[in-house]
């Protein structure tokens, strides 16, 4: 399988070309999540190309656009649902039109969290293992689960959070997650 994946973090971006276990290509982009998503989306699209032209492949070469996102996502629906203050203009993008558009792809987008479980349990310390709990750290502090091989998501897809936004003042004050009283 081969795709074009894109990081999205608070003060970067990488975009890069990957193929099954291997990144066959990539670029990183300065970003400045206090501008939003939308004036970022045109240099995903030429990073994207450039890589896939230095390549010798197309986009019709892919199977898909994958997003891992520093906030909530709804993956189903391939939505940004709330933000922290990074990216606030994500929430009424439609990234899987986007992605249609800009690439003729299909479209799919995680939290940066838990995709950077699966990227371990895919190709990296966590392969084979179906029980397993990862905490990042980058602009923000994050964390995912698995249990028996599924991504712990939770009914309000906050499930497997393990840092960030985790609720421990229940009268405490309204968070930008949509949360209250969160660390």
């Amino acid at each position: 399988m081969r795709a074009i994946a894109i990081d999205l973090g608070g003060s970067h971006a990488t975009v890069g070309i990957v193929e099954d276990r291997k990144l066959l290509a990539s670029r990183e982009i300065a970003q400045d999540a206090a501008h939003g998503l939308a004036p970022a989306l045109p240099r995903f699209v030429a990073a994207a190309t450039a890589l896939l032209s230095e390549l010798g492949m197309s986009a019709a070469a892919c199977d898909g656009l994958a997003m891992s996102f520093c906030g909530l996502v709804d993956y189903r629906t391939g939505r940004v649902v709330s933000t922290d203050e990074k990216y606030d203009d994500a929430v009424g993008l439609d990234l899987v039109g986007w992605c249609r558009e800009a690439f003729g792809l299909r479209f799919a987008i995680e939290n940066d969290a838990r995709m950077a479980l699966l990227g371990e349990v895919w190709a990296g310390a966590a392969q084979g293992c179906g029980d397993v709990v990862m905490m990042t750290m980058g602009t923000g502090l994050g964390g995912a689960a698995m249990m028996e091989g599924r991504l712990v998501r939770g009914k309000h897809l906050q499930g497997g959070c393990l840092g960030g936004h985790l609720p421990v003042l229940f009268t405490g004050r309204k968070c930008t997650c949509g949360a209250i009283g969160c660390t």
